[in-house]
Order: C-alpha cells, then structure tokens, then sequence
C-alpha cells in the first residue's frame, strides 16, 4: 500500500483524481449508513422493544427469512444437482430459468402471482371457480422461493461443480450404495454451498421490498414498516430505527457468509481433479429430480407468460378483449423507462470505475489501509436497498447537499448499491494479473494512466463488461433503493409499477414491466456486442 501511495504520489495529476475518486466512494458509502444509525437518539432504539408493531415485524421478518432461504436453497440444491451431476434433458430450459428471476424487476412474480391466484386471477376464478386469499405470509412465502432461488443456485452449483466425482467412485468401489454415497460423500462436500446460498437467499429475503409491497397484506415485515413510517407518518427517526433492525441480522449473515464461509468453501478444493464422469445414480432419483425441476420450470414460464398477456388485457378480471392501450399508456410514461435507463446507465458506469479504483488500490499491498477499503467496499452488499435509500435521502437529501429528488442522488445510490458487484469481480481478475506486469511496465517508463489504459483495461474489459451489465441490470430493475429518494421529476418505471398495482390497475402493471424487462435484455444484448466482436476477431 506505501508503494501504491508513493506511486500516487509521484504523479501529481493522478495522484488526486485517484485519490479524490476514492475518498468520494468512502465517504458516499460510509456516510448515508452512519447518518441513519445516529439519526434516531438512544431512547428512539430503547423504545423499540416496547413497541409491539416492531416487534411484531423483526419476528416476522427473521421467520420469512428462515422459511424462504430453506426452500430456496432445496428448490436451488434441486437444479444444481440435476444441471451438474445428473444427464437429465431440457439441462438448457432449466439453466435459463435459473437466470430469469435474476435479470427481472424483483416483484414480478408477486404481480403474476396476484394475476394467476389473485381474486381475480386466471386460475382461482376463471379456471377453477375458487376465491382463495392469497396475501400474508403463505403468498409472500411461494413468491420469495421462485424470486430467489437462483441467488442460492449460482453458489451451490459453484461449489458442487469442483467436487471430484473420483470419491464417490471410490465409495461405490469400495461396497457404498447409491444412499450411502449420497448422505456421507456428496452431500457433506455440498454443505458449505448449501450454507452460503442459504445465506445469499436470506439476505435477499431479509431486504425484499417488491413482493412484500405487493403481497404481504397485512404480514408486517420490516422494509414495509419502515416504508410506511417514512411516506404514511412522515416518522423519520421510526423509519430509522426499524432500517437499523433490519441491518443487523443482515450484516451479521453477511460477514457470516465472508469470513467463515468462505474459508469453508475454499477446503473442499483440495487434490488434483478428475475427468471421470459421474457416478451413476438410480432411474428413481433421477426422473424426480427431473420432475421437480420440469415443475418449478413451468410455473416460472408461466409466470412470465402471464405477465406478458396481460399487458394486453383490457382489465384483467372482468374484460379479456385484446386491447393495445396498456402499452398506449406505457408511451404516454415513457419518461419514466427514460429514467430507469439513464440513471441505470450512468450509474452503472460510475461503479464500474469506483469498484476499479478501490480494487486497484486495495490490491496495491496488505495493510490497514487496504483492509478499511475491502471493508468500505463490500459494505453496501451488506445494506439492505430501503436502508441505503434512506441514508441517501437523510445524508443527501437537505442543506448543505441538497440533493432531495435530484438525478444526482437516484445515480449515486445506485452506483454505491452495485460497487460491490463490481469491486469483487475486478479484485479477482487482478489478482490473477499479478504485480509483476505492473513493475515490468514502470522500469519501462509507463505512466499510471497508461498502465491502467494498454494493461489493465483490455485484460480486465471483460470482467469491466460483466460487472456493467449486472450494474445496469440491478438498477434498471431496482425498487427498494429509489423508493425513498425519487422526486417528481425523477420517478423511474418501478416505482410507477407499485402505484399502479397499489391502484389495482393489473393490466398497466403488467403492460409496464415487460417494458422494463424488453429494455432490460436489449441493454444486456449491447453489452454482449464488445464480446460478439472479439470472440469473432479471434476466429
């Protein structure tokens, strides 16, 4: 870290708008999270267990966690299994129904949901000729599973994928059965995957605002208490406290899932691998694994199936007639999506660079400094959206900054919110690199700026793309983190989608989303362009 600092030093120009690039990341991601922690008094967090609505929504919210990332991680244990160990067919439809939830608005399948089983919806009434009450936590439990899922998948399918098939071979050699191998081989080498999707999940779980908003009903979570204390109550130092209750089982999970975990994860890739195929595993277990994941396959297509026709419903319910004016009245808000495309990809960009500048500084040594700024870097993946929302709006929002409803505060929450994503991915990659690269092209007289243009850029422009995408694609889709900072001239197209289905306008909700979905994957469609190209010059 001397050495980087002593570089930085040496040339001026690049020394300060290195250094001031990253002060202004540490400090915007420091700042909004101590500004809510400290905005309550002590006798405001006292007060907290006396109350009983708060209690009563920290219960919940610690239950719904529990119960969700459980199923979530079978649910994603299920796919992984059969996508990785089993030769099962259709591999390429269950692979893509692991990557749709995750490049979708967060509350879609708590709006398809609401139009399949809804008291209007297509299979309860039109179908089946039931009523069936579909909000509390029953709903919001089924919505959350197939919302987050694939969250839990990419880590188990991770992990399971470097597990040598060699030792089961081993076991089955030895007199092992099927049953045996399964419990006291596989599964065990799968635990630290199951434990750190478990934990993806309940993260997700546990900062959810879209399905709640949506389908929770009168099922107090904690994001929707603090929501309503901030918009219905005007209560800020209330809409503190509970962002504040929430941080905490939130963060705990995630140093969690950090430290310990990753030190797990990292023991069961030990010995040289093997190219043996899989062992093979009874017709029975086999085709239920099948069945499970064919199922769960459906039901996401059909959730997006729905969502799509009933943008063109007239009003979902009571008059199916074929009509264009849903998508009439998408045009008529089409500063909304401009929005939603503006600040996702000006931000985007932003983290990208801010997630660059803390990954090369804190790969420039081991020290104090370079932990404070890993530490600084990964703490938004920690913070919940309403919460980083809400420091933003607190710490932004009035004198002196007055940034309240601007551009300028809906782009720098987000790129704070998705500078981890882009910090993790850039570290990884640099550290392949290695400093000798870097040394080789000082001795040679090579600027700071152009090292990072003619070394790092071209060996890093995939991961950059990779983390771009993902940035635009989170924010594009993001709710939780705008819903306390957006202003009337800077309302984004998931926002407008929550009023409309708070309004009960089903078809107009549903119209809009698949917009903000079709604008979604065409972003993501150009950010794949760079790498069509180069994958073509190579050939």
């Amino acid at each position: 870290m001397r050495l980087a600092l002593r570089r930085l030093k040496n040339e001026p120009v690049f020394g300060v708008v290195f250094s001031l690039f990253v002060a202004c990341a540490v400090f915007l991601i420091a700042w909004p999270i101590l500004r809510v922690i400290f905005y309550p008094s002590l006798g405001d967090y006292l007060a907290f267990p006396r109350n009983a609505r708060f209690l009563a929504a920290f219960r919940n919210s610690l239950a719904m966690m529990a119960l969700s990332a459980l199923t979530c991680s079978a649910v994603a244990f299920m796919f992984a299994y059969g996508i990785v160990r089993l030769k099962l067919p259709m591999k390429g439809l269950f692979r893509f129904v692991t990557l749709l939830p995750v490049v979708s608005p967060p509350f879609i399948v708590a709006l398809s949901y609401i139009l399949l089983f809804g008291t209007q919806g297509m299979v309860t009434k039109h179908i089946l000729g039931v009523r069936l009450d579909i909000y509390g936590w029953h709903g919001l439990w089924a919505v959350q599973t197939v919302s987050f899922f694939p969250y839990a998948y990419a880590v188990i399918e991770g992990v399971m994928r470097n597990i040598p098939e060699n030792l089961e071979h081993a076991a089955g050699n030895l007199g092992a059965g099927s049953r045996r191998i399964f419990w006291d081989v596989f599964f065990p080498l799968c635990r630290p995957g199951m434990a750190g999707g478990a934990m993806m999940a309940a993260i997700s779980v546990l900062a959810d605002f879209g399905n709640p908003s949506m389908i929770a009903g009168d099922f107090r979570l904690l994001p929707i208490e603090a929501y309503m204390r901030m918009v219905g109550w005007y209560d800020v130092k209330g809409a503190a406290v509970l962002s504040t209750a929430l941080l905490v089982p939130t963060f705990g999970i995630f140093l969690f899932n950090r430290h310990w975990l990753g030190n797990a994860t990292r023991e069961t890739i030990t010995g040289k691998q093997s190219a043996m195929p899989p062992r093979a595993v009874p017709r029975v277990l086999k085709w239920t694994v099948f069945a499970g994941c064919l199922s769960v396959s459906l039901f996401v297509l059909v959730v997006y199936g729905v969502l799509f026709a009933g943008g063109f419903a007239k009003t979902w319910g009571h008059d199916w007639t074929p009509v264009l004016s849903n998508y009439a009245y998408v045009w008529q808000k089409r500063s909304l999506i401009l929005n939603s495309l503006k600040f996702a990809v000006v931000s985007s960009l932003l983290a990208v660079m801010a997630g660059f500048a803390l990954a090369w500084l804190a790969e420039r040594g081991n020290s104090k400094t370079e932990k404070i700024l890993d530490f600084a870097a990964v703490l938004p993946g920690a913070v919940p959206g309403i919460f980083l929302g809400l420091g933003f709006a607190i710490a932004l929002g009035p004198a002196p900054f007055s940034l309240a409803g601007t551009s300028s505060i809906m782009i720098l929450a987000l790129a704070i919110w998705n500078v981890p994503t882009c910090y993790n991915a850039d570290r990884a990659t640099l550290r392949q690199i290695g400093g000798s690269v870097e040394r080789a092209a000082r001795n040679l007289g090579a600027s700071s700026f152009r090292i990072i243009l003619e070394i790092y850029a071209p060996t890093l422009k995939k991961t950059l793309l990779s983390g771009a995408m993902l940035a635009f694609l989170r924010s594009m889709t993001c709710l939780s983190v705008v819903i306390f900072i957006h202003g009337a001239t800077t309302t984004v197209s998931t926002v407008s989608v929550l009023s409309l289905v708070n309004g009960g306008n089903w078809s107009g909700a549903a119209a809009l989303t698949t917009t903000i979905m079709a604008v979604a994957f065409l972003g993501m469609g150009l950010f794949k362009i760079p790498e069509l190209i180069s994958n073509r010059h190579r050939k």
